[in-house]
């Protein structure tokens, strides 16, 4: 029997290629949409689930409540916390913390130099919870050796190249250093312990060197002088004790930070990849909201697919209904007709399916390029066989069941009702098929609008022919950085292809380490209404180089004694609780430890994140010399020459410091590479919706003209013209197109405000978002009725007048 209908189904393939084409390139579109989709969403959902107790780890955060009612919440917290959860509770089989080292960091091996980012400290237990690969050395060697560091493989090669680094020296510079009686020591000497393999790209963590902290001989007392500088890890025994470890989080609030406004919460290891985007993150996280919209999209266009698939299922019915007849005659009874229908859909699907990894395999390198994930690698080899195998049942039974039940529920004069199940089936399809497709264009000139709203926004910065360079971190002995670095800037300024030079201890587009928690106020203001802020250190050159407007106030003066002085934003004002920039001016504030500066200026808020997040309140400090970052101006065309020029006074100026630069709009337009990646792969998908929907509607026009061979034929003797033939296939569209705008508007409004809900600052959905898909799919769909109609046109009446009796449509 299965014999028959293998046979069966190829017939119909055979005899019907067009309406098979269609439906098997539907299907494939369809379920390569959902295997690539799905098998983004198994990688998503696998960052750091690889790691053996990862159930039973959690990742402790802070929230501090401010005084407009709202909550900050940061990533890292005080050491105290972890310190008290490791020696005051018995629900915590371990704890961990993790330390960020500062910027401007530089290793050296041998004669070697190199800039490098991306060094943690952590305590030695970091290996009870994250299992990375060694391939030399060991856990016990990094616990063991003084000042020891692991590196990632890849910067093992950077550093030693193929030799074995284990237990070879390095030099590294702006880490880690420790107050004694005669001033700051840092820790410049380390040793390799191990080299682990570089981190697999499903975790949340971001290095590529760990030192180990036990360099501290007292690491409680000296941790608990850097603030909230730590991300805290705790592992309990069993996941079943999770409720009861998340109490424990409020005895440490009330025990260590009584009435601080402070509280803790935990975090689960495996989710913290998908739902935590918190201040100090170790680097952008995804967004389980994306991942739940390019899922819908996966769905709707398999459904899609499968709308195409059942309408011309259905269609094939009236030009099979001899055969279903003559079957009926036969005593064919509604089971065998049943099978035999789902039968051929099982065997479209199989087809479709083999298509559909043919197309994987072509988009795959364009979806490598965005993504940086190899998608086809991610299906074969990790995306689970329940998953796969439940994508191709959905679109066996989406578009299976119905056309069989349809057919074997019937009886040959039912069956022949051409009205009956284009009204009851296919016109309702039509228009679903509309609604997704209006409403598929809509979102992604949505997202079109929101990414080009962030990028075209004025920042509140001049950020154009601007080139950072990281400060010196390097001190030889008998050099004075603090000449040196005059030197080279007197030696930039005199280049006529420099036009401007200002230097500071931040960059716009990075988070600013300096952070101030609990105790910036007023003047006269209680604790209890103290907030965060983020403050630094600039030089006299930095708001007029940069072009920040001045609200109020005045600028730096380096002729005056600005030691009390500050400058703060306009976020800064509001928090503070002035009313106005001018009602800041001369007001002193509660700021470090025994010191109350004066506010001399104000100046506009600008952006220093991308604009998916609010304004910071910052405050800036005056520095004769900030040396973590130097920003040059310069003029235009001159680049080449002029890194050139800037490498040789660097080298002459510090010859034990890495030339590292970037440009400073490429740096800051990074944080939208994101959304742009999401944009494009939003657009990809989209497209396809759209083809498969186009598609469909193609097919069924040349259905309908294929069924009215004769009536155009006659029509046409009796003197039809184009413009009536165009009427007769296009009778309904324009009803269809009305309904789906109708039902797909309401549902991309709503939608869309909620997308947009994740971005501080937000473009509008406009009447031109709303109405240009509608307009763009009627334009599309008016497009494919009108080639119907010119094919129609041309053929010859006689001729189908001839053919139609056998229902096909030549020329």
């Amino acid at each position: 029997m299965i014999k028959h209908y293998f046979i069966s189904t190829l017939r119909g393939i055979k005899f019907h290629p067009f309406y098979s084409l269609i439906s098997i390139l539907g299907l494939s579109v369809g379920l390569a949409s959902c295997l690539l989709i799905f098998s983004y969403w198994a990688f998503e959902k696998s960052f750091d689930n690889f790691h053996s107790d990862s159930e039973k780890i959690y990742r402790i955060y802070q929230e501090k409540s401010l005084e407009n009612g709202g909550s900050s919440f940061s990533a890292r917290i005080y050491s105290k916390a972890g310190e008290e959860l490791r020696n005051s509770f018995s629900n915590t089989e371990s704890v961990l913390r993790i330390h960020k080292a500062g910027q401007n960091t530089s290793i050296k091996a041998g004669e070697n130099l190199i800039a490098q980012d991306g060094i943690i400290g952590a305590e030695t237990t970091f290996f009870d919870f994250f299992d990375f690969s060694f391939i030399a050395g060991s856990e016990e060697q990094w616990k063991n050796t003084p000042q020891a560091i692991i590196l990632t493989k890849s910067l093992s090669e950077k550093l030693f190249g193929e030799t074995n680094p284990i237990n070879r020296s390095l030099i590294i510079n702006g880490v880690y250093g420790i107050y004694q009686e005669n001033g700051y020591q840092e820790f410049k000497n380390y040793t390799v312990a191990g080299v682990i393999e570089d981190l697999p790209s499903n975790t949340h963590l971001d290095f590529s060197a760990l030192i180990s902290l036990n360099l501290y001989p007292n690491p409680d007392q000296e941790f608990s002088n850097w603030g909230p500088d730590f991300y805290t890890y705790v592992k309990i025994p069993s996941s079943n004790q999770a409720s009861e470890f998340k109490a424990s989080l409020k005895a440490i609030e009330e025990k260590g930070f009584p009435e601080s406004g402070i509280s803790f919460h935990a975090m689960p290891l495996e989710e913290i990849h998908l739902k935590s985007n918190l201040i100090n993150e170790f680097k952008a996280n995804g967004s389980e909201p994306v991942l739940f919209l390019l899922a819908a999209l996966a769905f709707l266009i398999l459904v899609i697919a499968a709308c195409n698939y059942i309408n011309f299922a259905t269609a094939r019915v009236i030009l099979r209904n001899k055969e279903i007849g003559v079957r009926k005659i036969f005593w064919a009874g509604k089971r065998h007709l049943f099978n035999q229908l789902f039968f051929e859909a099982i065997f479209i699907n199989i087809i479709a399916l083999g298509s559909a990894v043919l197309l994987i395999i072509l988009i795959n390198p364009l979806l490598i390029k965005i993504t940086s994930i190899d998608l086809l690698q991610q299906l074969l080899y990790s995306t689970s066989w329940s998953v796969k195998v439940g994508i191709l049942a959905l679109a066996i039974i989406f578009s299976g069941i119905y056309p069989a039940w349809l057919v074997s529920k019937g009886s040959f004069r039912s069956i022949t009702s051409k009205s009956q199940i284009q009204l009851r089936i296919q016109r309702p399809l039509v228009i679903f098929q509309f609604a997704i497709s209006i409403f598929v264009i809509g979102f992604t000139l949505l997202i079109a609008s929101q990414l080009r709203f962030m990028k075209n926004s004025n920042s509140g910065l001049d950020l154009e022919k601007t080139l950072v360079l990281a400060g010196p971190s390097v001190e030889s002995e008998g050099v004075n950085l603090e000449e040196r670095m005059n030197s080279f800037q007197n030696a930039l300024l005199a280049n006529s292809k420099i036009i401007g030079l200002t230097s500071a201890n931040f960059i716009p587009g990075k988070l600013i380490r300096g952070q101030a928690e609990g105790y910036v106020r007023k003047i006269g203001s209680p604790e209890e209404e103290a907030n965060t802020y983020s403050f630094t250190q600039i030089d006299e050159n930095f708001i007029s180089q940069f072009k920040i407007e001045i609200l109020a106030g005045r600028d730096f003066d380096v002729q005056r004694n600005e030691k009390r002085s500050i400058i703060i934003n306009e976020e800064a004002v509001r928090l503070l609780g002035f009313n106005s920039p001018e009602e800041a001016i001369g007001e002193k504030i509660h700021y470090r430890v025994n010191s109350t500066p004066e506010i001399i200026g104000v100046v506009k808020n600008f952006h220093q994140f991308s604009l998916q997040q609010a304004y910071q309140p910052i405050i800036f400090e005056l520095r004769d010399q900030p040396d973590l970052f130097v920003f040059i101006k310069y003029k235009e065309a001159s680049e080449d020459v002029l890194l050139s020029e800037m490498k040789d006074y660097w080298n002459s100026s510090f010859p034990e410091n890495p030339f590292s630069y970037y440009f400073l709009d490429d740096f800051y337009n990074q944080q939208y590479q994101r959304d742009e990646n999401f944009f494009q792969v939003f657009q990809i998908f989209s497209s396809l919706a759209i083809l498969v929907a186009s598609l469909g509607f193609f097919g069924l026009t040349y259905f309908l003209a294929s069924s009215k061979i004769k009536e155009i034929g006659v029509r046409k003797t009796l003197g039809a013209g184009f413009t009536d033939i165009t009427k007769i296939l296009g009778k309904g569209t324009f009803g269809s197109l009305l309904f789906a705008g109708i039902f797909s508007i309401p549902f991309l409004y709503l939608l869309g405000n909620k997308w947009l809900e994740n971005y501080a600052f937000q473009t509008k959905i406009t009447f031109w978002i709303l109405s240009a898909p509608v307009i763009l799919f009627s334009f599309l769909s008016i497009t494919l009725i009108l080639i119907q109609s010119f094919r129609s046109y041309l053929i010859n009446p006689i001729a189908s007048l001839q053919e139609g009796s056998n229902d096909t449509l030549q020329r």
